[in-house]
């Protein structure tokens, strides 16, 4: 698995070197944003982002949500959790409570395609779900519907805490109207 992630990793960052400017990307695992003035905003698996200057090994790129004190969630209704503010970090204010992150990202947490960054989830997902019925299309339900449903399943599948929300974030991120339907 980790082999498998490296090997990942080197080719994201080889065909990331060769885009431009403007193309959707999305973070290949939990990682770390930096500002202008060098503060940072930690950002979530599967979150889609504009890459908007190449830096060679890194990339600047533009990240937008809807914040709550220091969350930013990829909806108003705070359906999923996208990033979190550390001290000092300003995001760009577009409108009400809608904003725009703005830092310099290593270009090895990124990927052009957003299947890619789901495999394991959904392999994990084939796993636990199909134990007591046949496995549902994921982008059957909205985000707040698979939190309903998953609720009373997890006990059933008997995922401890990790395994519950590594499982429930791909569900949310691949709903009807999840992450990586937000950008294709």
């Amino acid at each position: 698995m980790k082999k498998t992630l490296i090997i990942k990793l080197i080719l994201s960052g080889i065909l990331i070197s060769t885009v431009s400017s403007n193309d959707i990307f999305y973070i290949f695992q939990d990682t770390k944003i930096k500002s202008d003035n060098e503060k940072i905003a930690n950002i979530y698996l599967g979150v889609p982002v504009k890459l908007t200057k190449d830096l060679g090994d890194k990339a600047k790129i533009a990240i937008n949500g809807f914040i709550d004190g220091k969350n930013v969630y990829s909806t108003k209704n705070k359906e999923l959790l996208i990033a979190t503010l550390e001290d000092g970090f300003k995001p760009n204010n577009k409108q009400e409570n809608e904003v725009e992150l703005v830092g310099i990202i290593d270009k090895q947490y990124l990927t052009k395609d957003s299947k890619e960054v789901w495999e394991e989830h959904e392999e994990f997902f084939f796993d636990m779900c199909t134990q007591c019925h046949a496995a549902q299309d994921v982008k059957h339900h909205t985000m707040v519907e698979w939190e309903a449903l998953f609720l009373p399943m997890k006990d059933f599948a008997k995922l401890d805490e990790a395994e519950s929300k590594y499982l429930l974030r791909y569900l949310k991120s691949n709903a009807s109207n999840g992450l990586s339907n937000d950008l294709n």
